[in-house]
């Protein structure tokens, strides 16, 4: 819409002479007026007309008035709204002044004190419309200005009035409610019923593009979470998160997180996580240290944790403490060149007993991201492959399929995280063995002898898809019933590995050949 019809600027022109267009956004265009009534400029910005049609003005109006109750230093208000001429506009003060986003393009990256200084200002802003039950939902450096210095945010609730008074009709418009790279997971997947969190995130991701010189591009994961690092920033950015700090960089996991049950309640949570104080370091002795790690490694195989690291948050670790990248990846290397000639898989307290890990997982990664439509094709390929019924949790380009119930008295756990993030797709296939494991291995106290080993030998010639028949005729006398049930237990270990693995190669397939 770059120049506005007659009728409109005519139907206003005894309140607003429209001078010339200074912006525009997904949805409005933004132009320069005169307020006759009090010889001032204002910034009219005029719905554009797909988005109006699929409005109804009267409900849209009324969403406006609610946002126009915004009184605050740091909230630019709004004058005036109204329709003329078939068109939706509202009006606000015109700000003389420069966004965060023009600032952001000559000086690429603040330095902290500043960015801290703006999160202090737009925080205390959003932190105030939460309070009053309206939320921004388009925080982005375009919707930040510069009054005099002073940092102030535009547009506040409009987003809000355009999807409550649109309703359903805004998703038939195809128009996208926010910013990608600055919504909320929650708000990219369409989820309407949004809160304060959805803000913090937004607001996080300004933060970082302030420190960091570009948006995050990425949720946080649970490594991340777990650990208090932006594990999952690129590695041109790791020299100048370590010098932000690890204050503002735990504080910003906590604002970026995948699910908003992880991330801060409110921003003023947020806020109050940036300013705080490290504390005094406590410095350890060589004795201590030691006692620290063997305690330390003893808790670790008592308690295995679910998930293990990647080779890239080990780096930024080590890090930390002085160790170079380099360093850690020989040392990996020689860690996998030890473990070479067993499967590669997660191990577990047990594992040196059964002969095998009691965790067996595949992963690899394909060019391409993962789409709705091929969500479908997926499930059945996993379900035709595992014969196992299971659930599914997706969460915008995220799948999770994990079995639900047992399958002929054998419970199978087996878990599928698809993710795509950056142009690639992930998949992740695992199988915890535990419960065949200790049904096995019970099978040593049942009874000895040849039963003993029928019983082993049929259980584990099953599970490894042999028929019964065959292993009962090729039963024969093992004096070691513990080196047997070990030995079926490896087996059956490295079978169901071979069909994780093609379960994630054919998945990998489904996805290139979606194109997504």
């Amino acid at each position: 819409m770059p120049d506005l019809p007659t009728a409109f600027t005519d139907a206003i022109r005894d309140r607003y002479v429209v001078e010339r267009e200074i912006g525009a956004g997904g949805m409005a265009t933004v132009h320069l007026a005169l307020d006759v009534r009090h010889n001032r400029h204002v910034a009219v910005k005029v719905l554009k007309p797909e988005l109006a049609a699929s409005l109804g003005a009267e409900r849209f109006l009324k969403e406006i008035k609610i946002a126009a109750r915004l009184t605050h230093p740091h909230v630019i208000p709004l004058h005036d709204s109204g329709q003329a001429a078939g068109f939706l506009y509202y009006v606000m003060p015109f700000i003389d002044g420069e966004s965060l986003r023009t600032r952001l393009r000559r000086e690429k990256r603040l330095d902290t004190a500043a960015a801290l200084g703006i999160m202090d200002d737009v925080g205390d802003a959003l932190s105030y419309a939460h309070r009053q039950g309206i939320l921004h939902r388009d925080i982005k450096p375009e919707n930040i200005l510069f009054s005099e210095g002073h940092p102030m945010v535009a547009d506040f609730g409009i987003a809000r009035a355009v999807s409550t008074a649109g309703g359903a009709n805004i998703t038939r418009t195809g128009l996208a409610i926010g910013t990608p790279g600055y919504m909320s997971p929650e708000q990219a997947a369409g989820d309407r019923d949004l809160d304060a969190r959805s803000d913090v995130y937004s607001l996080g991701c300004v933060l970082y593009e302030m420190l960091l010189g570009e948006p995050p591009g990425m949720w946080q994961t649970d490594e991340s979470l777990r650990l208090g690092m932006l594990t999952d920033s690129p590695e041109r950015h790791r020299a100048r998160i370590r010098e932000i700090g690890r204050t503002i960089e735990r504080a910003l996991v906590g604002a970026l997180a995948l699910r908003a049950r992880n991330r801060f309640e409110t921003v003023d949570a947020f806020l109050l996580a940036l300013r705080a104080e490290e504390g005094a370091v406590r410095r350890y002795s060589d004795s201590e240290v030691e006692e620290i790690v063997r305690q330390a490694a003893e808790e670790q195989v008592a308690h295995p944790t679910e998930e293990g690291m990647s080779l890239k948050t080990v780096q930024q670790i080590a890090d930390d403490v002085g160790i170079s990248p380099e360093r850690v990846e020989r040392a990996a290397r020689k860690l996998e060149a030890r473990k070479s000639v067993s499967p590669p898989a997660e191990s577990g307290p047990g594992a040196f007993w059964l002969g095998s890990p009691t965790v067996i997982a595949y992963e690899r990664v394909v060019a391409g991201e993962l789409t709705e439509a091929v969500y479908d094709d997926i499930v059945a390929e996993i379900q035709a492959s595992l014969s196992t019924p299971g659930e599914i949790d997706t969460l915008g380009r995220s799948l999770t399929w994990r079995t639900t119930k047992p399958v002929l008295g054998k419970r199978r756990a087996v878990q599928v995280h698809v993710t795509s993030r950056g142009g690639q797709t992930r998949i992740h296939v695992q199988e915890r063995l535990g419960e065949m494991a200790v049904t096995l291995y019970s099978s040593i106290l049942v009874g000895g002898g040849i039963g003993g080993v029928a019983t082993i030998l049929g259980m584990g010639l099953g599970w490894l898809g042999v028929p019964l028949e065959a292993g009962l005729l090729s039963a024969v006398w093992f004096p070691g019933m513990y080196a047997l049930t070990r030995a079926i237990y490896r087996g059956v270990a490295q079978k169901k590995r071979s069909d994780l693995e093609e379960l994630g190669d054919r998945i990998a397939a489904i996805v290139a050949e979606s194109g997504g």
